[in-house]
């Protein structure tokens, strides 16, 4: 395949959307509703993020953002600068996204889930000059782990964080919700069209590892607008959303369908999935967003206690989950389902000769549409994988000229499709594609996607008799166990894998706080027995020699 150089700015063709950028949709809500609810964090925000619930209207959500981009200015980041963000879902991570978009930079997402290695990898290759996250999320400090990646990184210059901590060699940006009055309106003049501009760089997993995928505002747009058209939000609705903001799905079914209908978005930490559940009556929820492995939780809940819920958007990330998304039909709600082909694109789950399908061929992701645009077109290549091309499928390499470089890179053939490398077979009677596979060489775990060569990598260099086993899992959709020959050298190879984000018995990314870890459960804590140190160090060891006992029994 051969890809298209187009820069940080698309010369082609305009995009669909004219004109219009994703802070530009929050500047017209803003100046159409100044007082009515925008964005409000969730109820268990202090137990997981730290800091108490924020609750913002249009207009302070307009003014917050226009203060932080000033503030990105006064730092002095020539545009399109890239700056690297790491937040769980709340209302920091929208306003930062919001204002980096504002400012003319470019977003650049960095999954909780990541490591250190992988993180300085990241940042290098995008060229990241700045980082902005938060202090905490869950068990994982953010800005400590993201002030010693930059110490790594030559490119970045400040590293910032809004809540949390004070730390030495990052800004504290705490002060843009205090912001009295007024704020100066932001304006970015550039040459062309303003939407043809990256917006946004995701990080996409191939056999050969991590790779930047750019997407302009155009594009970003258009992978929302199937999902708006989906559940037809307007001024009145009222969002649930719990994606965790690390994706180009997450943006698009949860940020851009809220931007365009001005209604009010509750951003869920994904977390606590009963958190949600449970506030889905209290808050007015109309629509929910969720990953297809929260939808029977969230649903759980009796009717009369989510009384007005009327749309469920779901996410699959993988093959196996489709089936599962079409079979979640509540009562009285209207569900829609959408797989996420890795960063590439977002397509409709439907049904198929054989079960869960996706649509073949062009798709506009409304009924007679008319003129309507093409969002994401697919088609089988020769080699039986699936490649898709479309309004919201980018076009180009990052940065610019990265086509030349040594793979794994963004490359689109002379068509404009994209290989995804997914196999899928045909049913020509019902024009579907379904998925028969996974990516060969990428492993999907919880909706995270590794390179497998990557892990082999990590458990070779954590030394000793040790060998990595990748397992099929009914929740997770595969496993990654640790076959050793050494009871002992489980305790290092848990050292040298919390580096790549791979912590064995833990959370990926993260180290335990004592021992709790409030993820789930977020009620008050019951006061705590004493410790008995002696029995502590001892339960221990009776794990470890029984992991080793039964490594070496089988």
């Amino acid at each position: 395949m051969t890809g298209r150089r187009t820069g940080t700015a698309k010369t082609a063709e305009p995009g669909f959307a004219g004109r219009a950028t994703v802070d530009s949709l929050l500047r017209r809500a803003a100046d159409i509703r100044p007082d009515i609810g925008a964005l409000a964090d969730a109820s268990n925000r202090t137990a997981l993020i730290g800091g108490e619930p924020r609750r913002l209207d249009w207009a302070s959500l307009d003014r917050a953002v226009d203060v932080l981009a000033a503030r990105f200015q006064a730092l002095g980041f020539p545009l399109d600068s890239v700056i690297a963000t790491q937040f769980p879902l709340c209302t920091d991570a929208v306003v930062g996204f919001l204002a980096i978009a504002r400012a003319g930079l470019i977003s650049a997402p960095i999954p909780l889930g990541w490591g250190r290695r992988e993180t300085v990898a990241h940042l290098q290759r995008v060229g990241a000059r700045g980082i902005l996250t938060c202090g905490r999320a869950g068990p994982l400090e953010c800005a400590d782990m993201m002030r010693f990646a930059a110490a790594e990184t030559f490119s970045v210059r400040f590293v910032m964080s809004i809540g949390g901590p004070s730390l030495d060699g990052v800004v504290s940006l705490d002060d843009i919700f205090d912001h009295d009055g007024p704020a100066d309106r932001i304006e970015i003049t550039r040459p062309g069209n303003p939407a043809d501009h990256v917006v946004m760089v995701t990080a996409e997993t191939a056999a050969d590892g991590l790779y930047p995928v750019p997407r302009s505002h155009n594009e970003l747009i258009a992978g929302g607008l199937g999902a708006f058209m989906a559940g037809v939000p307007d001024e009145t609705s009222v969002l649930a959303a719990s994606l965790a903001p690390d994706s180009f799905a997450a943006i698009a079914l949860q940020i851009v369908p809220w931007l365009m209908s001005g209604g009010r978005l509750i951003v869920h930490p994904p977390l606590a999935p009963r958190v949600l559940a449970d506030d889905l009556g209290p808050a007015g929820v109309t629509h929910v967003i969720l990953p297809v492995a929260a939808g029977a939780i969230i649903l759980r809940p009796a009717p009369e206690n989510r009384p007005v819920l009327r749309h469920l958007t779901l996410l699959a990330r993988r093959g196996d989950e489709l089936g599962l998304a079409l079979a979640l039909r509540p009562e009285g709600v209207a569900v829609d389902s959408f797989l996420a082909i890795g960063e590439a694109a977002l397509t409709r789950i439907v049904p198929g000769g054989g079960g869960a399908a996706i649509p073949l061929g062009p798709d506009t992701f409304a009924t007679g549409a008319g003129q309507a645009p093409i969002l994401v077109e697919t088609r089988v290549t020769a080699g039986g994988t699936l490649a898709v091309k479309g309004a919201m499928v980018p076009s180009a390499a990052f940065p610019p000229g990265a086509e030349r470089d040594v793979p794994p890179v963004w490359l689109v053939d002379a068509q404009g499709y994209f290989d995804t490398q997914l196999p899928v077979s045909v049913d020509k009677a019902t024009k579907t594609l379904s998925v028969s596979g996974r990516t060969a060489g990428v492993v999907s775990v919880g909706g995270r996607r590794l390179a497998e060569r990557d892990i082999k990598q990590a458990y070779q260099d954590a030394g000793g008799d040790i060998a990595p086993v990748i397992k099929d899992d009914a929740v997770l959709g595969q496993r990654v166990s640790g076959v050793i020959g050494d009871g002992r050298a489980i305790v290092g190879l848990a050292l040298r894998l919390e580096a790549t984000g791979l912590t064995p018995l833990g959370i990926p990314g993260a180290a335990r706080q004592g021992t709790r870890v409030p993820f789930e459960d977020t009620r008050p804590k019951e006061p705590e027995s004493p410790r008995d140190a002696l029995a502590e160090t001892q339960a221990t060891l009776e794990q470890l020699l029984t992991m080793a006992r039964t490594a070496i029994a089988r």
